[in-house]
C-alpha cells in the first residue's frame, strides 16, 4: 500500500515523466541520447527502531553498510532532461539490541532491491563533468531473511518481508573519458521506504530503511 503522504510526489513524478516521454528533444551536441552505468555501491540504513505495532514496544537497531552492484540505462530526452531507469542491490547488515545493555543482539542481512525511475536534471551538459540531480521513484524488493541471535548464535528462521513504494532524490555526475563515448560515474541516492517484516510467529515489524546509497561505476554514451 502506498503510503498517505507518498501520494502528492508520486503523481508530480510521474506527471513529469509522462511530459518527457510524450515531447522527445533529441540530445544537442553530437552525442549519443543514451547512456548506460554499471557500478559498486555501498548501501548504509539510515533508520534505528523497530515499531512492533501490536505490543507498541520500540527496539533499537544499528545498520551496518552492505555492499553490491547497480546498473541503469538513461535517455537525454533533451540538453538538459533525462529519463534514467535502474535497479541497485545490497545486503545490508542490520543488528537488533534485544536488551536494553547491548549483551544480547540479534542481527539479519535482507536483501534490499530497489528498481527504480528516475528524472536527471543535468546541471552542467556541455562540460568535461556533467553533474545532474533530481527525484527518483522506486519500486524496493525485500528478501526474506533469518535472525542470528549473538552470544549464542542461534538462527530463527523464516522471517519474511513486505515490498515497498519510496520516493527520493539521486545526485550524481559523469566525467567524460577521452574522445569516445567512456564515462567514470560517482552517484548518490537516498531513498524513503519502509520494511514490514513478518516472524514465524506472525508477530510484525516495521523499520524505515531510508537506505543512503553511493555507488561509483562506468558507463558509456551511445
Amino acid at each position: 500500500m502506498i503510503p498517505r503522504d507518498h501520494i502528492p510526489v508520486l503523481l508530480v513524478i510521474a506527471a513529469v515523466f509522462v511530459f518527457c516521454a510524450a515531447y522527445p528533444t533529441p540530445a544537442e551536441g553530437g552525442d549519443g541520447p543514451w547512456r548506460l552505468r554499471v557500478s559498486g555501491l555501498m548501501m548504509n540504513p539510515t533508520g534505528d527502531t523497530v515499531f512492533v505495532p501490536e505490543s507498541g514496544e520500540k527496539i533499537a537497531y544499528d545498520g551496518g553498510s552492505g555492499y553490491g552492484f547497480g546498473v541503469d540505462l538513461e535517455y537525454q530526452a533533451s540538453r538538459r532532461l533525462g529519463i534514467d531507469f535502474g535497479v541497485l542491490s545490497a545486503s545490508p547488515v542490520i543488528d537488533v539490541l534485544i536488551d536494553e545493555v547491548g549483551v544480547i543482539s540479534a542481527s539479519a542481512e535482507p536483501r534490499i532491491t530497489p528498481v527504480f525511475a528516475a528524472l536527471n536534471i543535468h546541471l552542467t551538459p556541455n562540460g568535461p563533468v556533467d553533474v545532474y540531480v533530481g527525484p527518483l521513484l522506486a519500486y524496493v524488493f525485500y528478501s526474506s531473511f533469518d535472525l542470528v541471535v549473538d552470544p549464542w548464535f542461534l538462527t530463527e528462521e523464516g522471517f519474511t518481508s513486505d515490498d515497498d513504494i519510496g520516493v527520493g532524490v539521486s545526485l550524481g555526475l559523469d566525467v567524460r573519458l577521452g574522445e569516445g563515448g567512456w564515462l567514470l560515474n560517482a552517484a548518490f541516492k537516498y531513498i524513503d521506504t519502509t520494511m514490514v517484516a513478518s516472524a514465524p510467529d506472525g508477530g510484525i515489524g516495521k523499520t524505515d530503511i531510508d537506505p543512503m546509497i553511493f555507488s561509483v561505476g562506468v558507463g558509456y554514451r551511445f
